[in-house]
């Protein structure tokens, strides 16, 4: 039975075009991939800052106080406790984002396991006044555990349209209608730059209009810890902002700090709360003590070589100046995520296709990982990346 269902639904994603495939990659660094002994440049690459590819964390690991690291954690943190190390990156984040002094940080495997371990703990029971405000483009990650909390009716879930005050300002007004039962746990959230679009939101005007409707806001700031701010001290340091006007902070080591795992940043009382009721945290192993260190090595050559923002930042400007020619839409983006939107997503297929004939690796996404027609080419561009690579992208485009 479970075979002819798998059969016939693998069946349908290949005529849909959407059937996706795992692949061997012989080398790979920030702008260069080999495939089968083809070489190509990378345009798909999240190591923003190229210091995953430098070997920053590999040179400085071998100095003797991470030698005796272990490469695994042996359990999770409840049943054999936390590494020193761990409590090293912790501090290190706190102060790296500005955190008060109420503040606190937990650690997790990945950006997709804080997300969903912070809002199913949050949403953990049955609730009639529970109500999940999200950003319509938020990563899959916060869609899921969104959509699941509210099936176990812990919770509803409003998508509000993408980067729209107003349409966010109608939701939270609705929930405020004293005609109808007052919803009195809100919880807002969004993305500080979306993994898709690459765009950002208002936060300054977003976090005013969350207070003043009594609702928590949560920042998912994957794709801006390391970019923007103070420091690559992230999205809210850019925007004049600071952890007072933010609930809860989830950043993650695995884009520009080149390293794996994510923390959660908020106060002391909901991280204890976390540590309690968070199931992702309690029932997964630790964050490796190795990788802890690689976070830290690379947060810390972050902090001291602002000459990798500033090339990153002009690599970008040079990259939105050229490509405007392109017969392809390109959407507004500061970020390193330059996306060229196809529509179909068959021709989407067919232009990576035709750029990896060339030479050039941009992989094509698709439904559900961006809305129907709205397929592209996720282009991302880093530090890293010459003036000539670029050209030979652009060039590739525009012809």
């Amino acid at each position: 039975m479970f075979e002819s269902r798998l059969a016939s639904r693998l069946k349908q994603q290949t005529d849909l075009g959407l059937l996706r495939s795992r692949m061997v990659v012989d080398d790979i660094s920030t702008t260069n991939l080999t495939v089968e002994g083809h070489s190509y440049l990378n345009f798909s690459s999240n190591d923003y800052l190229g210091i995953a590819s430098d070997h920053t964390s590999a040179k400085l690991l071998s100095i003797d106080k991470y030698t005796h690291l272990s490469a695994g954690a042996m359990a999770s943190p409840l049943v054999v406790g936390r590494h020193k190390i761990h409590l090293e990156l912790e501090q290190l984040l706190l102060d790296w984002v500005g955190a008060p002094q109420n503040f606190n940080c937990l650690l997790f495997g990945s950006g997709y396991s804080a997300n969903t371990g912070v809002i199913s703990a949050l949403f953990n029971t049955k609730s009639d006044n529970a109500l999940l405000i999200q950003d319509k483009l938020n990563h899959a990650s916060l869609m899921d555990v969104g959509r699941n909390s509210q099936a176990l009716g812990h919770c509803k879930q409003v998508r509000y349209l993408h980067n729209d005050l107003s349409s966010l300002q109608t939701v939270l007004a609705k929930s405020n209608n004293k005609n109808s039962d007052e919803i009195t746990n809100k919880l807002v959230v969004t993305e500080g730059v979306f993994s898709m679009d690459g765009d950002q939101p208002d936060l300054q005007r977003l976090t005013k209009i969350t207070k003043a409707n009594n609702a928590w806001f949560m920042l998912d700031d994957a794709h801006g810890i390391g970019i923007h701010g103070k420091n690559g001290a992230g999205s809210l340091s850019a925007q004049h902002l600071t952890l007072d006007n933010c609930d809860v902070l989830v950043v993650t080591f695995g884009k520009a700090i080149g390293a794996q795992g994510a923390a959660v940043i908020a106060s002391k009382q909901t991280i204890e709360y976390l540590t309690n009721f968070s199931r992702d945290y309690i029932y997964s192993t630790h964050l490796s003590p190795l990788q802890t260190a690689a976070a830290i090595v690379n947060i810390k050559a972050i902090q001291k070589d602002g000459w990798r923002r500033e090339k990153l930042a002009e690599n970008i400007e040079y990259f939105k100046s050229n490509i405007r020619g392109s017969k392809y839409q390109t959407l507004d983006s500061l970020s390193p995520i330059q996306p060229i939107v196809i529509g179909d997503e068959s021709e989407a297929i067919g232009l990576s296709q035709q750029l990896k004939a060339n030479g050039i690796w941009a992989s094509a996404m698709r439904y559900p990982t961006v809305a129907k027609q709205q397929a592209r080419l996720r282009v991302t561009i880093t530090a890293s990346h010459t003036k000539q690579q670029l050209d030979q992208l652009i060039k590739q485009v525009t012809q």
